[in-house]
């Protein structure tokens, strides 16, 4: 069985009627709260799934960022962008050692006792390695929490009524 595949949100309320601005928020505040949703779980870090779906959301709403800038005033929608980005970055350290082990734990039933010695000792490694590797991580989620950079966030993008 290969990767679960992250499946992208349904956003309401994006309609052929509605002007574009109003298009490109509502896409927006809906890839920014489902990136949000998977931040306590990958804070957790017990599920690896959950740094992963969070990285997606985080390439989706750069994306949708990337396609509708010209919406927005270039201040502060650069520093938002520039944020996600950051976080996207951040991600990518922790998920790219989620993978390699998962890859080495797999393999670990088909190796001689020898070879399994070895790579449970590469295992290992990599743990200690992905340890390290979120630390920037939870450190990032602190500044973010820190700075009220969800609510500030939503704030500049969300569709006023």
């Amino acid at each position: 069985m290969g990767p679960k595949m992250s499946t992208a949100i349904e956003i309401k309320g994006v309609a052929p009627e509605e002007n574009m601005e109003t298009c490109a928020r509502l896409i927006i505040v809906g890839y920014f709260r489902e990136m949000m949703s998977h931040k306590d779980g990958a804070i957790d870090g017990t599920n690896i799934e959950f740094v992963h779906d969070m990285r997606v959301a985080s390439r989706r709403l750069r994306a949708a960022m990337d396609n509708f800038s010209d919406c927005f005033q270039r201040e502060p929608f650069k520093q938002y962008y520039k944020q996600i980005r950051t976080i996207t970055r951040t991600m990518g350290g922790v998920r790219d050692l989620d993978v390699l082990i998962r890859h080495f734990q797999s393999e670990l039933q088909t190796l001689s006792i020898n070879e399994q010695r070895d790579i449970k000792g590469l295992i290992e490694h990599l743990q200690q390695k992905r340890q390290t590797a979120r630390k920037p991580m939870l450190d990032l989620f602190i500044e973010l929490d820190a700075n009220d950079f969800e609510k500030q966030f939503l704030a500049f993008f969300e569709v006023d009524e």
